[in-house]
């Protein structure tokens, strides 16, 4: 078969090793005559040809006992006039048996590059040596083994002496079936073919295999050709694993040492239909046709049907073979071909008559597994992979390396305009777009894009904080993985949040309002206990004694009654006098009476109208609670009122509130008639004074100044609610007194308030927890994510330094200690932030206390009496404000974040954070689409990318479509990449830029491999027979 018919490269095919043809002497059917060139033995090989066509599998090795004659007679008729024409591969091959230390029989084969010579076979077999004649295999030699074998010898087979000494074709018969070759002999002919031409290939437990040697008795014997045979034949599944490498529940008590055996060098493993005839009888064991496989377990290889296929399956036996029905890759891609792409093809649009060929004749299959594309720096591999990305209708055209403006597209669209490409799917689907287009929004996004410009971009925006991106990645898959149970209708994972959260949320809103409140009182308090508020008082009080002082100097001398002789007249006006100056006194009293009722209504008044407030939130809530829980309650089939009532009653309140305008109207009317009583008062003081003689007048005088008096020395002295009093002034002193006491109380309780808040966002963050177990539950049966990279998802409450100190800096001013300037506030913030732990409830109360404290050091500016804040705050800004931002938490948040290898990912250099998005999105996101990856390996040095790398694309794409643009193409032969594309760029001839696609055994694709690695070999020594 034509090797460059294989661009698609290494795909899964049945490959049956082990047929014979009419030249074998166990043949059930019509076997080869003796001239070779007779139109029967024709007739013989077309039907051989027509059953090797008309097979499922693609390959075959003929492995007639003790002779090549099937595969020179096949030889030959190819090469005639009129030959039918063969489609599928075939390797020479011989069956032998070898002397062993057992009772029965040793089979054994050796398997031949269908690039051999003749003379080549030949001279194998000549190196073959038969035991008991001890000379080299040949048709001679067998014919003479045969008559010198003795009668009880014969008899067992079948044979009479007298018959095989008489006939040459019975003889010969009887020595093909009674010859054994010497083992050494065997090993050695093998190793002698040339360019290793040739491959040892042992049945185990298949009949007259080795696995009936007793190896603990023999094991020189034993060992020996266990290690020079790079293939053996079996068909149970678990030795199957133990010779490939693979850890079964059958064979993990013995791999280990079966291993040791082969020198830990997995091998080949096959299972043969051992086809005796052409086609077989369906259902009949014995009677198999050419790739009529036993039970049903067909091998599979996966390789370009060659040589070459077969010498890569052989180094990696465990990701290239399966025995089986079909293996799951191709069962994943026939149940799914919307997620893979056949191919991709570019065209020039006809007519265009811009300058070069560029992309255009461009016609690629696409593999379904791996496809690496490597090549020159400059020579059009991610081109390719924009391309494909571009018709994936991919959302990370910022990315793109070379449709973009400042190359392939160019400001007004040249050349790109010029060109369209299509991608074609399995399904039969197909994406047409002109190079110069993005698409549209409303396009589902068929590919994903990884270039290694959106692995830093997410990286680098999730450890500073600027960008939500990698966490919204997180979110996706997450709710990828979670059950219907789980979602309840959630479409995305905000509506699934959404959901699940809303009682936190108002628990939050809940003590964040109560925090509010005690933080603005607790900024009052600090307002109050500055020393001016207190200096100011007291020099207002001390004023306020020096006035009373003052007024207690000037203080009426009492005067005596005077003892004069007093008219009728004088005497009823002296004695109204008296009255009225009584009455003038309980005039005073009512006035203070009318004053304190005033203000007695006036607090009712706001009294209701806070209540009336409270109740109106009330019903808001309850109004609420029922919209919220209404969809709840219909699921439980229960009422609102089964739960709670609420029954809001304001008549009590319409009550007091109705009977105040009446008490009001009242206070109103009782002040104007103690005004109008005292002017009565006044006017008739006046008149009655005037009636009295000037003793008496004076004495009247001196009633009126003692009374003035009293009342400006009430007035000064006050009453404890009247600040600008003495008393007034005295109450704000002791009220400032007992304020340190008020605010330790406050604070603590906004402490409690603030643990109590940490204690709603954890348990959110524990709810948030509970989403991602199912995708911790795929990592912990995943062995290679759990044990090698530990993988982890995290909630955590995540708090960026730099967030809180942005919030904190449009509040407070940075002039001040160590929030002096740009730089260094942020710095404190940061290196304080790092002293914390912000998923624990003490060292996040311990970091706003210490981060308050700074800011309370910052505003003192030294001054060691200075309480509060108030200095750095920038203009109408409030204490409060920035109470709110520490101790509400507000600069806390549930945040979703990765463990790799016990490392946060902040902790890991710009590579490793690569490489564990990388295994985010091939191991645990769900998706299904194709993934186009450029530059993975960025970063990274050689060993990291064998550890980790490799293993992970190895793992991701027995499911998926795996595309990588690599500049390492170690890469791609250490991944064992299905398909290898090689692009280059020829500038000079109409800047041509051409792909050569094919698997890694093909010779040419391997050849360009080594040019790329500018003709040194790879690091990677483990893997250095891959390049030819």
């Amino acid at each position: 078969m034509n090797q460059e018919k294989f661009e698609r490269g290494s795909e899964w095919r049945q490959w049956d090793l082990h047929v014979h043809t009419p030249a074998s002497f166990h043949w059930r059917g019509k076997r080869f005559n003796a001239d070779p060139n007779s139109d029967e033995n024709r007739l013989l090989i077309d039907e051989m040809i027509a059953a090797f066509n008309a097979a499922e599998p693609t390959v075959f090795a003929l492995m007639d006992y003790w002779t090549f004659d099937g595969w020179f007679a096949l030889r030959r008729r190819l090469k005639e006039p009129g030959a039918p024409k063969l489609t599928k591969t075939i390797f020479p091959g011989i069956e032998l048996r070898l002397v062993a230390p057992m009772p029965g029989r040793l089979n054994a084969h050796v398997l031949f590059s269908d690039a051999v010579a003749d003379q080549v076979l030949h001279d194998f077999k000549a190196a073959l040596l038969v035991e008991v004649v001890g000379r080299p295999l040949s048709d001679a030699s067998l014919v003479l083994l045969g008559r010198a074998a003795s009668d009880d010898k014969l008899k067992i087979h079948g044979f009479k002496k007298v018959e095989v000494d008489a006939d040459d074709e019975k003889a010969l018969l009887a020595g093909s079936k009674i010859a054994e070759i010497n083992c050494d002999s065997y090993k050695n002919a093998i190793e002698k073919v040339p360019h290793g031409h040739a491959i040892g290939f042992m049945p185990w437990d298949t009949s007259d295999g080795l696995a009936e040697v007793k190896w603990h008795e023999h094991y020189a014997y034993f060992l020996g050709l266990f290690k020079t045979s790079p293939i053996f034949e079996s068909r149970n599944i678990d030795l199957r694993g133990a010779f490939v490498g693979e850890v079964t529940p059958g064979n993990s008590k013995f791999i280990k040492s079966f291993q040791n055996a082969l020198c830990n060098v997995p091998r080949l493993v096959v299972s043969g239909s051992d086809a005796h005839c052409f086609v077989g009888v369906k259902g009949d064991n014995d009677r198999r046709g050419y790739g009529d496989y036993p039970s049903g377990k067909a091998t599979w290889i996966k390789a370009d049907p060659s040589f070459h296929g077969l010498l890569q399956a052989i180094m990696e036996p465990a990701k290239r073979s399966y025995i089986g029905e079909r293996p799951e890759k191709k069962t994943e891609i026939s149940k799914n071909k919307t997620f893979f792409i056949d191919s991709v093809s570019i065209t020039k649009i006809p007519g265009s008559t811009t300058g070069g060929a560029w992309l255009a004749g461009t016609n690629l299959p696409l593999n379904p597994d791996l496809v690496a594309i490597i090549g020159n720096k400059g020579s059009g591999k991610s081109a390719l992979a924009d391309v494909i990305a571009l018709l994936g209708n991919s959302r990370q055209k910022a990315h793109f390396s070379f449709l973009k403006k400042e190359r392939f597209r160019g400001k007004s669209g040249d050349p790109a305009k010029h060109f369209t490409a299509t991608l074609s799917w399995l399904d039969g689907s197909t994406e047409d777009r002109n190079l110069n287009d993005d698409p549209p929004e409303e396009k589902v996004e068929l590919v994903r894009y990884i270039p290694q410009g959106h692995f830093e971009e997410l990286c680098n925006a999730h450890v500073t904080g600027r960008s939500n991106a990698f966490e919204n990645e997180l979110r996706a898959v997450i709710f990828s993985h979670t059950d219907a149970s789980i979602r309840l209708g959630a479409l995305d994972f905000d509506q699934l949040i959404e959901e699940q959260e809303s009682s936190f949320r108002h628990q939050l809103n809940e003590f964040r309002k109560d925090l509010r409140r005690v933080n603005q009182e607790i900024a009052g308090y600090e307002t109050q206990l500055q020393p001016e508020v207190r200096s100011a008082i007291q020099e207002q009080l001390a004023i306020k004694n020096r006035q009373i002082e003052e007024h207690i100097k000037i203080k009426p001398a009492v005067m005596e009654k005077p003892a004069v002789e007093l008219s009728l007249e004088q005497q009823q006006a002296a004695a109204s006098l008296e009255a009225i100056s009584n009455q003038m006194q309980n005039l005073e009293k009512s006035a203070a009476s009318n004053a304190a009722t005033a203000l007695a209504l006036a607090g009712k008044l706001k009294a209701i109208q806070n209540v009336r407030e409270r109740l109106r939130l009330l019903d808001r809530s309850r109004t609420q609670f029922l919209e919220d829980t209404a969809t709840d309650l219909t699921t439980l089939g229960l009422q609102a009122s089964d739960l709670v009532t609420i029954e809001l009653n304001h008549q009590p309140l319409d009550k007091i509130s109705v009977s105040i305008p009446d008490e009001q109207a009242k206070t109103v009317a009782s002040a104007g008639d103690v005004v109008t009583q005292r002017a009565n008062l006044l006017a008739e003081q006046t008149a009655l004074n005037a009636k009295l003689n000037a003793p008496q007048l004076l004495y009247q005088q001196n009633l009126k100044s003692l009374v003035d008096w009293e009342a400006k020395l009430a007035e000064l002295t006050g009453t404890p609610d009247a600040p600008e009093t003495l008393k007034g002034l005295q109450t704000r002193i002791a009220q400032i007194d007992s304020l340190p006491d008020l605010l330790q109380t406050h604070r603590e309780h906004r402490a409690t308030l603030a643990g109590e808040i940490f204690d709603i966002l954890d348990a959110q963050r524990k709810a948030r927890e509970s989403l991602f177990k199912p995708v911790q539950d795929l990592i912990h049966s995943n062995s290679l994510i759990r044990d090698e990279y530990k993988l982890q998802f995290q909630a955590t409450l995540g708090g960026s330094a730099d967030g809180v100190a942005t919030s904190l800096f449009d509040l407070i001013k940075q002039n001040s200690k160590e929030f002096r300037g740009e730089d260094e506030s942020y710095g404190t913030v940061r290196k304080l932030a790092e002293e914390y732990d912000f998923n624990t409830r003490a060292d996040v109360l311990s970091f706003v206390e210490a981060l308050h404290g700074k800011i309370v050091v910052a505003a003192s500016g030294g001054n060691k009496d200075t309480v509060g804040i108030g200095p750095v705050l920038r203009k109408d800004k409030l204490a409060s404000d920035v109470y709110d931002l520490l101790f509400g938490l507000s600069f806390l948040e549930p945040r979703y974040s990765l463990l790799f290898q016990d490392a946060q990912i902040e902790q890991l250099s710009p590579g490793q954070r690569g490489a564990l998005l990388l295994i985010f999105y091939l191991l645990v996101d769900k998706g299904r689409n194709p993934i186009i990856l450029d530059q993975p390996e960025e970063n990274l040095d050689n060993e990291t990318v064998v550890s980790l790398l490799v293993p992970v694309l190895t793992e991701a794409k027995k499911r998926r479509q795996i595309i990588m643009v690599t500049h390492n193409p170690n890469l791609a032969v250490v991944c064992d990449a299905e398909q290898v594309i090689w692009s280059v760029f020829d500038r000079k001839n109409a800047s041509k830029i051409s792909y050569l696609a094919g698997s890694i055994e093909n010779p040419a694709i391997n050849g360009h491999v080594v040019n790329v690695l500018e003709g040194t070999m790879p690091a990677f020594n483990n893997r250095r027979i891959k390049y030819h």
